[in-house]
């Protein structure tokens, strides 16, 4: 059961102050006033938004009460813990800190701390102003329930050598809820990469079969002036989870960030990922990648929102489709009237790998201002048989072949990671899951 009683019980925990936990009563108040999506909004109408709703028969256990149910055996801990470069790593499992590695000028705390020494940005963080109201419905459900809130700071001034890499490990319990909240704030003029992968484990009970769990998760960015981020997530949720995730960086003058999200897992996933340029030259590069398999329906949709003039945002979002998996993409360029001179593009491509297969790309535009370059693009369609005979008829299995084309596909997306060791990694997870499942070549 998610109600006041589990909020106070989050509050006495968590020992937060009296005004978090007054702010998460009215954000449940405020989901229960809200209706759920209508079944002709476009961004929403293509995924049965109620198989997100937890008030559906699942319940939230704190994760810390769950640390004792993470089982990793030796080997599994000692990957976990072994960097896979020169990164600084940080793991937390349950809520609990496995590793945690903090550079100079970066601070890593929860956020009911932030919350005593900064609280009018936690307020603002939490209220969650700008959404839409169907973004608002699922939001205030994470501003209510957030059992596993970080903050991680970055100084001023601060550039950072070596990527940081976040682990969230995660155990999956059946029609359970999770609530996971990550906050990262970048200091005017400083510059990182930084990783953030979130993983679901294995739990020392036996999972029903086939029984789902939700995940309600939310990252807030905030980039100071003339900072520069180049944030990549990977999420990896067992084919139990359906997850919503709201996903925003707020780019204040000059800030860039470059993002790169790629979904592997969850069986249903419903995520908006909003870009904010608030401050003039401000500049974005985001990217994405969807390997979808079995049953797995993927629901993305993008904002690029130019708010200043002078402001750039470039987006490249590409999903390979195996089986009878479903891929979903609805992107918004939004440019105020005061964005003058911006500059906005936007591309969705869908291979299909699979006659079950299916992809729908639905681009958007909203346009104020005048004197602005605004493009998009997109594409559906199969491996392209005339590059397939070319391969085969050089002594290339077809197999083969197609997991060449495929990995030629994602190589755009694989190459925008900024971290060498990473980069290696995905390619090899990638193609290691089309030879598992092709099973020739």
């Amino acid at each position: 059961m998610l109600d006041v009683a589990t909020i106070e019980h989050l509050a006495k925990r968590l020992k937060e102050p009296a005004w978090v936990t007054d702010l998460r009563i009215a954000a449940l108040h405020r989901h229960r006033a809200l209706p759920w999506p209508h079944p002709s909004d476009e961004i929403w109408r293509r995924t049965d938004i109620k198989l997100l709703d937890p008030m559906q028969g699942f319940s939230s256990t704190p994760p810390s009460e769950l640390f004792q149910s993470v089982h990793l055996d030796d080997a599994r801990m000692s990957h976990v813990l072994a960097p896979i470069g020169d990164e600084t790593l940080m793991v937390r499992a349950n809520g609990s800190w496995i590793r945690q590695e903090t550079p100079p000028g970066v601070r890593l705390a929860d956020l009911t701390q932030v919350a005593q020494e900064a609280p009018a940005l936690i307020k603002q963080l939490l209220e969650a102003d700008s959404l839409t109201p169907p973004e608002h419905k699922l939001t205030s459900l994470n501003a209510a329930f957030h059992d596993e809130a970080v903050v991680l700071q970055v100084n001023p001034n601060v550039t950072l050598e070596r990527p940081l890499r976040f682990v969230h490990m995660r155990s999956a319990h059946p029609h359970g809820a999770a609530f996971p909240f990550t906050v990262i704030l970048v200091g005017s003029g400083s510059s990182l990469v930084l990783v953030d992968e979130y993983v679901s484990v294995p739990s020392s009970t036996p999972p029903l079969e086939e029984a789902p769990h939700l995940v309600n998760g939310r990252i807030e960015l905030m980039l100071e002036p003339h900072a520069s981020v180049s944030y990549v997530r990977i999420q990896r949720w067992d084919q139990q989870a359906r997850e919503f995730l709201l996903q925003r960086a707020i780019l204040r003058e000059g800030a860039k960030l470059t993002t790169v999200n790629i979904n592997f897992g969850s069986l249903v996933s419903k995520s908006h990922v909003i870009t904010q340029l608030v401050g003039p030259q401000a500049s974005s590069q985001l990217y994405g990648f969807v390997f979808g398999h079995g049953h797995q329906h993927v629901d993305q949709h993008s904002l690029q929102d130019h708010q200043a003039a002078h402001t750039t945002s470039d987006l490249l979002y590409k999903a390979a489709l195996k089986d009878h998996s479903r891929m979903i993409y609805t992107g918004l360029i939004r440019i105020a009237k005061a964005a003058k001179q911006t500059d906005a593009y936007q591309a969705n491509d869908n291979l299909l790998l699979s006659r079950e297969a299916k992809a729908e790309t639905i681009p958007m535009l909203e346009i104020l201002a005048d004197d602005v370059r605004c493009k998009h693009g997109a594409t559906i369609g199969p491996v392209d048989e005339e590059q397939l005979f070319y391969l085969t008829t050089r002594g290339i299995p077809r197999g083969l072949a197609e997991r060449l084309l495929v990995m030629g596909f994602v190589e755009p997306i694989i190459s925008q990671v900024p971290f060498e060791p990473l980069r290696d990694h995905l390619r090899e997870e990638l193609e290691g899951s089309l030879h598992h499942q092709q099973g020739d070549g």
